[in-house]
């Protein structure tokens, strides 16, 4: 599981819009819209994509992170991890 962009985020108040960057970047026609969580996750997501993890040991990973971060449980934070993944999927931009 990869990013099939690679994205640069500017905050706008408590948002985070992300616009798809480089080569590929007119293949996506769109802003990725995230709070603070989503973009910590899709920042540490991308720093994973470069590994060989499957799906299973990347929502783990991200959920220890997440833990790490901030002050949540581990079931909060993996259903965060996977409404994240579940947008980026709905978006197109995961391959």
């Amino acid at each position: 599981m990869r990013l099939r962009y690679s994205f640069r985020f500017q905050q706008v108040g408590n948002a985070y819009l992300g616009a798809a960057v480089g080569q590929n970047a007119h293949l996506f026609n769109g802003v990725l819209l995230l709070n603070e969580v989503g973009h910590f996750i899709i920042s540490r997501f991308d720093e994973l994509s470069h590994s060989d993890y499957d799906e299973q040991q990347t929502i783990a990973l991200l959920t220890e992170a997440l833990t790490r971060e901030y002050e949540v449980d581990t079931p909060t934070a993996r259903q965060s991890v996977q409404q994240v993944l579940a947008y980026l999927q709905q978006e197109g931009v995961l391959s």
